[in-house]
């Protein structure tokens, strides 16, 4: 039998379910996913937004900003990356979750957060937006992997797939980390 989702009242139970749940606290290298457009259902996993902790609340994403939909690799605090503070996407989500070995813990590591520092010091403007080509999917699977996707990132499947593969484990699971949507108004353009 499958399984009916409907999309901004599934999201809406996941987040208000994830309040009761423990929080896992992710790791420097961690990918941490929001949901968009209340979590509807696409391709087979949810709309969402994906991005690389690295520590001390900060988290490197990439995003569409402007007109022109430059793809921007920035630094962000939870609360922006929530809420997705000055890019053309509105985020919908109410918690922010990690990626996890199914049991707890928090999948991540310095090699994919320095992958990712990496890259937004080496790409700060990378060329045009995409949804399917140069997204944040695509940007997580690159920081976990090492190397360029060879084909499109286009759900959090893709994301999962890599983290299997580098981890070893069987399975990821999203968890909720706890993180606030109070703005700690840290912006990485000023530096």
């Amino acid at each position: 039998m499958s399984k009916i989702k409907i999309p901004f009242i599934g999201s809406l139970i996941e987040s208000l379910s994830a309040e009761f749940k423990d929080k896992i606290k992710p790791i420097p290298g961690s990918v941490l996913r929001c949901d968009l457009a209340g979590g509807a259902n696409f391709l087979g996993g949810s709309l969402c937004h994906t991005g690389i902790y690295l520590g001390d609340d900060r988290i490197v994403e990439i995003t569409k900003v402007g007109r022109k939909g430059v793809a921007k690799v920035h630094i962000v605090d939870p609360s922006d990356f929530l809420n997705g503070k000055g890019t053309n996407f509105v985020r919908t989500g109410i918690n922010i979750y990690v990626a996890t070995d199914g049991e707890g813990h928090a999948l991540g590591g310095e090699d994919i957060a320095k992958r990712a520092l990496d890259y937004r010091v080496a790409h700060r403007s990378r060329g045009t937006y995409d949804l399917i080509d140069n997204n944040c999917h695509t940007f997580s699977v690159r920081c976990v992997s090492g190397v360029e996707p060879g084909e499109a990132q286009l759900t959090e499947r893709d994301i999962e797939s890599a983290l299997k593969e580098k981890f070893g484990c069987s399975r990821v699971t999203w968890e909720p980390t706890g993180f606030s949507t109070v703005s700690l108004s840290f912006d990485d353009d000023n530096d």
